[in-house]
């Protein structure tokens, strides 16, 4: 029977260029995806590369979240005023 990995890859530098491109810091996305901010740091800048399912999952439907937020249905951007 095949088993879920146990942990997922996660690429920093990809995720920190999103969150930023969010328009997002890193306290608001910690929060949002109910991770440390210091869990967080660690995943951006490479010294931690795995997470387990579930906190992946609530990361990126976070940031999910956020980028949509900050797009209109054409997919223009919106900044924030």
């Amino acid at each position: 029977m095949h088993q879920p990995p146990t942990t997922l890859p996660v690429d920093g530098p990809e995720l920190r260029r999103r969150r930023m491109a969010a328009g997002l810091e890193i306290d608001d996305l910690a929060k949002a995806a109910r991770i440390s901010r210091s869990y967080l740091s660690h995943l951006e800048t490479g010294s931690r590369t795995r997470m387990r399912p579930t906190r992946y999952k609530r990361l990126f439907d976070a940031l999910k979240a956020a980028e949509q937020s900050r797009t209109g249905p054409s997919g223009e951007t919106h900044d924030k005023e």
